[in-house]
C-alpha cells in the first residue's frame, strides 16, 4: 500500500473548463447574495415599522457570519468523509431558500432569522468550491483557475450594486433577495454535471487497511493540522483570513453607509460598491498572473499594501474621481487579496484533510468577518465620522501584510514537509 499523500491536484480532466464555469456560477450567487445586504441597509433602515439602526444592520451581518462560520467549519469536515459534491449542492439550495425567506420577511426578526440561517449555507458552499476547484485545476494554472472561478464572487458583488441601483427605485429592496434565491435553479445542474474531486477519490480508494486508516484519519483530521510540521502554518493562515475577512466583510457591508456619511447620496454610493468589485476584478486578473509564476509572497504582500494605501487615502475625502479610483485599488487590495489567500492555503494541505483545512481557516478567519460589520455599526453608531471605518481597515491590512509575508514563509516550509509526510492519521 502506498503511504505517500494524494497529489496536490490531478491533471485537469476533458470536462474541468466546465465544472470551474459551473463553481464560477454558483460563487456568483454566494457573491451575490452576501454583497447584497450592504447595498440594501439604507433602504432597511428607512423601512417603516422595522426598527433597524446601524447598530441593528450590523448584527445582522455579523450573525449572518456567524452562521457562515459554523458552516464552513461544518462543511469541511464533511467534504472530506463524503464528498465535495453532495456538500456543495446542499449548499446551494440552503441558501437559495433562505434568500426566499428574506424576500418575503414580513417583519425585520423573520428577516434576520432567514439571514443567519442562509449564512450557514452561504459558508459552507465557499470552501467546499474551492477544494473542488483547486483540485481540479491544471497545475500550473491554478491561482488563474480558481481566480476565474472567484471572478463570479466578484461578478455577484457588480451585479448586486447594479440591480440595487435599477430595483430599488421601483420594485424596493426585496426583489433583490428574490433574485438571489434563483440559484435555487442550478441546483439539479450541479448535481447532475459536477464530478466528484478526483484527488479526494484517490484519497479514499485504498485497500481494505487502507480504508481503516482512512476512518481513523477523518476523525483526527482537524488534529492533523497541527501535525507534521503544519502548526505554524495552520496559525499563521487562521491570522491571515482573520484579517483579509475582516477587511472584505468591513468594506461590502458599509461602504455604501461610509459613502453616505461622507456626503454623497445613495445612487452615488453604490456606484462605489460596484467600483470596489470592478477593482478586485482586475487587480486579480493581475495578481493571478503573477502568482501562476511562483511569486505568491509579493503578490500577497502588495496586495496587503495597496489596500492599507487606499483605504488610508479614502479617509481625507479627495475629490470624487480620485475616491472612485481609490475605491478600485481598496478593491484589489481586500477582495483580490482573499481570492490569493485562499490559493496559499489550499496548497499546504494534502487532499485527505484539504477540506477540514480550508473551511477551519475560513472558519476562523470568519471572526474577522464578523468584526468587519460590528465596528461599522458601532462607529456609525456612536456617531463617530465614518472616515473612522478606513482608519481601523488600514491597520488590519497592515497587519494582514506582515502575516502574509510569514504565511508564505510558513507554507512553502510546511510543503516542504509534506512532501515527506505519511498518511495522515499514522
Amino acid at each position: 500500500m502506498s503511504t505517500q499523500p494524494a497529489p496536490l491536484a490531478p491533471a485537469a480532466g476533458k470536462g474541468s473548463g466546465l465544472v470551474i464555469g459551473i463553481c464560477a456560477a454558483m460563487i456568483l450567487f454566494d457573491g451575490y447574495d452576501l454583497i447584497v445586504f450592504g447595498n440594501v441597509i439604507p433602504s432597511l433602515i428607512a423601512e417603516p415599522g422595522w426598527g433597524i439602526t446601524p447598530a441593528v444592520a450590523g448584527r445582522i451581518a455579523s450573525l449572518t457570519l456567524v452562521g457562515m462560520l459554523i458552516g464552513a467549519l461544518t462543511a469541511g469536515t464533511l467534504s472530506d468523509r463524503f464528498g465535495r459534491k453532495s456538500v456543495v449542492v446542499a449548499s446551494l439550495a440552503w441558501f437559495s431558500i433562505a434568500m426566499a425567506v428574506c424576500a418575503a420577511a414580513p417583519n425585520a426578526q423573520v428577516f434576520e432569522i432567514a439571514k443567519i440561517i442562509g449564512g450557514l449555507g452561504l459558508g459552507a458552499l465557499f470552501p467546499t468550491v474551492t477544494a473542488l476547484v483547486i483540485e481540479i485545476a491544471p497545475e500550473r494554472r491554478k491561482a488563474m483557475a480558481y481566480s476565474f472561478t472567484l471572478f463570479g464572487y466578484l461578478a455577484g458583488g457588480i451585479l448586486a450594486g447594479v440591480l440595487a441601483l435599477a430595483l430599488i427605485p421601483t420594485l424596493g429592496w426585496r426583489s433583490l433577495f428574490w433574485v438571489g434565491a434563483l440559484p435555487i435553479l442550478l441546483v439539479p445542474v450541479a448535481f447532475k454535471l459536477l464530478p466528484e474531486s478526483e484527488a479526494w477519490l484517490a484519497a479514499k480508494s485504498l485497500t481494505a487497511e487502507g480504508q481503516t486508516v482512512t476512518r481513523k484519519s477523518a476523525a483526527s483530521s482537524i488534529s492533523a493540522l497541527f501535525k507534521d510540521g503544519l502548526a505554524r502554518n495552520t496559525l499563521l493562515a487562521w491570522g491571515v483570513q482573520f484579517c483579509s475577512l475582516l477587511l472584505v466583510f468591513g468594506m461590502v457591508n458599509w461602504l455604501p453607509t461610509i459613502m453616505i456619511g461622507m456626503g454623497y447620496n445613495l445612487q452615488s454610493a453604490l456606484f462605489f460598491a460596484v467600483t470596489l468589485n470592478v477593482g478586485a476584478v482586475i487587480g486579480t486578473l493581475i495578481a493571478a498572473r503573477i502568482a501562476d509564476k511562483g511569486r505568491t509572497k509579493p503578490v500577497v504582500a502588495a496586495l496587503f499594501t495597496i489596500g492599507c494605501l487606499a483605504v488610508t487615502a479614502l479617509s481625507f475625502g479627495p475629490p470624487t474621481a480620485v475616491m472612485f479610483a481609490l475605491v478600485a485599488l481598496a478593491g484589489a487590495g481586500t477582495l483580490g487579496t482573499q481570492i490569493l489567500v485562499n490559493v496559499f492555503i489550499s496548497s499546504i494541505y494534502p487532499a485527505e484533510i484539504r477540506g477540514t483545512g480550508l473551511g477551519w481557516a475560513l472558519g476562523v478567519g470568519r471572526l474577522g468577518a464578523i468584526m468587519g460589520p460590528l465596528i461599522g455599526g458601532v462607529i456609525l453608531g456612536a456617531g463617530m465620522p465614518a472616515q473612522w471605518n478606513f482608519y481601523v481597515f488600514a491597520v488590519v491590512a497592515a497587519i494582514g501584510m506582515i502575516l502574509a509575508l510569514l504565511v508564505v514563509v510558513g507554507i512553502r516550509n510546511g510543503q516542504e514537509t509534506l512532501n515527506n509526510l505519511k498518511t495522515v492519521g499514522n
